[in-house]
């Protein structure tokens, strides 16, 4: 068997079977390392995708439900409705999402091993190498180029000289019974979820996803809020099995070295509103496929070359994280009483129909919609300014 390969991609999530896809499409003999045993499996994800992202990347998944409308509670309990006339997201099963996308990058010819998890990544003169285990069994792989799609505790970037990511979260939920809820419900309480917001998402028919993101004591928060959604009679009491996930809040120093770039999660090319990566990932992937196709017409693989990939998704996205860094430094100085009083003010000045209502409005891009409300709410700009930068 020959073991030598274009691209090595690690990580079978969406953002690394995505790119196999393209590279194959591509004629590159592309090989992905997956240390899960199937895709799909253990995915902490709540399956919301953005309309545009699932139509302009031409997603597949089994779709639960179509929003249009959400709630966005104050810690008081009261509460906002956004609505809007068409689609704005899709709740999908997230493990369906990641097998059509694995199904459709092995079509296109990648090759996939699970059960396979790689130890040692080894740049050299003219080829990098991976050793991975599979079963007990040693194995060794070469290829010209190797991507990190392996998630935020994959520890090759900082081994490779491409830094490391120190702000994160744990994202955490649960699948429970639902009473009547039948669109998404966002919760912001800095005593219930600090610095962050709990959500109650409905799938299928009287079942639902509620989860939180948090600093700290992922499952004790849940299990805090599952018991406050049982009293509120929004869930039906039940045993709950909780997953847990760490989300990137800051991205890599360096997304790329000689003969390696780091994609998706790995790179911190998250939302920082709130915590999704799969479209963004997605975007940096295509970044990713056309910088290595046009490393492999070059056969240059150096850090120099590569880096055409991350300025490029550097320029795509730049501008949402830095808006969502500082909305979320804003946020973590708010305490509850300014959060009701926000809320008021938001009603007082009709402005959920303002925001709907306006053509800027994106479910994957938030920063123009962050300064709307900001102006609507008719905050002292230099007061939010001095809040965001401490």
């Amino acid at each position: 068997m020959d073991d030598t390969y274009d691209v090595i991609i690690i990580g079978a999530g969406p953002s690394g079977s995505y790119l196999a896809a393209q590279l194959a499409h591509m004629s590159y003999r592309v090989l992905v390392l997956e240390q899960k045993s199937a895709a799909g499996q253990d995915a902490c994800c709540t399956g919301i995708i953005g309309a545009e992202a699932y139509r302009s990347l031409f997603l597949e998944a089994k779709i639960y439900r179509k929003a249009r409308s959400a709630k966005f509670f104050a810690p008081s309990g009261d509460f906002l409705r956004l609505e809007r006339e068409e689609t704005q997201a899709y709740i999908v099963d997230r493990s369906s999402l990641d097998i059509s996308l694995y199904q459709r990058a092995e079509g296109a010819g990648a090759e996939f091993r699970f059960n396979t998890a790689a130890k040692v990544v080894t740049p050299a003169e003219k080829s990098i190498s991976v050793r991975a285990e599979s079963e007990n069994e040693r194995l060794e792989f070469t290829a010209q180029v190797v991507v990190l799609a392996c998630g935020l505790t994959c520890r090759f970037p900082q081994e490779l000289g491409m830094g490391n990511i120190a702000n994160f979260a744990y994202g955490t939920q649960a699948e429970v019974p639902l009473n009547d809820i039948d669109e998404v419900e966002v919760y912001f309480d800095q005593e219930r979820y600090p610095d962050f917001f709990g959500w109650l998402v409905p799938t299928t028919e009287g079942h639902g996803l509620a989860g939180l993101i948090t600093d700290e004591k992922p499952v004790e928060y849940l299990n805090d809020m599952l018991t406050h959604l049982e009293e509120q009679g929004k869930i039906v009491p039940a045993d709950h099995h909780a997953c847990v996930g760490l989300i990137p809040f800051d991205t890599l120093p360096e997304s790329c070295n000689n003969r390696v770039i780091a994609l998706g999660d790995a790179a911190g090319q998250v939302k920082p509103t709130t915590g999704g990566g799969i479209y963004y990932g997605m975007l940096s992937a295509q970044i990713a496929a056309q910088t290595l196709h046009q490393a492999f017409s070059e056969s240059d693989f150096s850090a120099g070359m590569l880096s055409f990939y991350d300025d490029g998704w550097h320029r795509r996205l730049d501008n949402e994280l830095k808006s969502g860094y500082r909305s979320r430094r804003l946020y973590h100085k708010l305490k509850n009483k300014q959060l009701d009083r926000w809320l008021q003010a938001a009603r007082k000045q009709d402005l959920p129909r303002q925001v709907a209502e306006g053509q800027d409005f994106s479910f994957d891009w938030h920063s123009a919609v962050v300064m709307k409300i900001v102006k609507g709410l008719s905050l002292n700009p230099i007061e939010l300014l001095r809040m965001m930068r401490e």
